[in-house]
């Protein structure tokens, strides 16, 4: 198998699976002496075909395995740790955007009702305060860029034992060939 092949997790459990299921399988017709049991050239024939058969299966399967070992042994590790670290600040980084959108409603109707007290009319309120909404709305797109991100790199985390870089773009790890990774 190619070293530039990238076995995905879904392949390697289903190698895994495979290599469980005929591994054994390939192992007993492997062992199976037609001439001392008496078979038939034919029988003895049929049963050597088919563990050949079983055996290429049986190969190809620990070919996967063993090529995903490969990947997940040379995996980049500092860009995992990388990864990991952004995904945990991205969690404090939703929380403050999220209180500085309460703070900016919570403000504003603050100063509104005040000014109401005061026998201010809601034409005068608006062209006294400014308009939250754009501040409201920045924070709610930081928000929601924040928590795509973050689907990113538990995706890019999940990928073992491939770790697709591909994965990661559009978050603010930069990945660029045969360099280190770095977080923006």
């Amino acid at each position: 198998m190619s070293p530039n092949i990238k076995i995905a997790k879904a392949e390697f459990f289903k190698a895994q699976t495979l290599k469980n299921a005929v591994g054994p399988a390939a192992e007993a017709l492997a062992k199976i002496d037609g001439a001392a049991l008496g078979l038939s050239d034919k029988d003895a024939k049929t049963v050597a075909d088919a563990a050949e058969i079983i055996g290429k299966i049986d190969s190809s399967a620990q070919a996967i395995i063993d090529q995903a070992n490969s990947q997940y042994l040379n995996r980049d590790q500092n860009l995992i740790n990388l990864a990991s670290t952004r995904m945990f600040r991205i969690d404090s980084e939703i929380q403050e955007a999220q209180a500085h959108k309460r703070h900016a409603e919570q403000a504003h109707l603050e100063k509104t009702t005040e000014l109401k007290k005061q026998g201010f009319n809601q034409v005068e309120i608006d062209e006294i305060l400014d308009d939250p909404t754009p501040a409201i709305e920045a924070f709610q797109q930081k928000i929601a860029d924040l928590g795509a991100e973050k689907i990113k790199i538990e995706t890019f985390l999940g990928d073992a034992p491939r770790f697709d870089t591909d994965l990661l773009i559009g978050t603010t790890i930069k990945v660029a060939a045969d360099q280190p990774a770095e977080a923006a």
